[in-house]
């Protein structure tokens, strides 16, 4: 409904997707954070007793609970990355980024998650 709501905006057929990745992206992200203002029982949150980080990495609710806990400017490329499963060039694309910026932005999500991971809070 967001991308019709916004079709007079788009962009040529080069950047549609990337265009539509990101109205989705921010459409998630949002969400996340809106829930956090709503009352959430924490029963309802699957718990992660882990220290590995792949592990942690490889469950959907883990990752938005790192991903919302992590800087702004890391949850977009750490989200596409983790989440939607693109490659930091596709990330890149989509965010109109150079490549290396969204290595080091995941890089930076990575060792703070790990940080996080170590301490036993996913």
């Amino acid at each position: 409904m967001r991308v019709h709501r916004h079709l007079h905006s788009a962009p040529d057929h080069e950047n549609a997707l990337a265009w539509i990745y990101r109205i989705a992206t921010n459409y998630c992200l949002n969400e996340l954070r809106d829930r956090k203002l709503r009352p959430q029982s924490d029963a309802d949150l699957p718990e992660m007793y882990t220290d590995d980080l792949a592990t942690a990495l490889a469950n959907r609710d883990a990752v938005a609970r790192l991903i919302l806990r992590s800087a702004a400017k890391l949850r977009v490329p750490a989200w596409l990355h983790y989440v939607d499963g693109l490659d930091h060039g596709e990330v890149a694309r989509v965010l109109g980024v150079s490549r290396r910026t969204v290595v080091s932005r995941i890089a930076a999500f990575t060792s703070g998650a790990r940080k996080y991971v170590a301490r036993g809070r996913t």
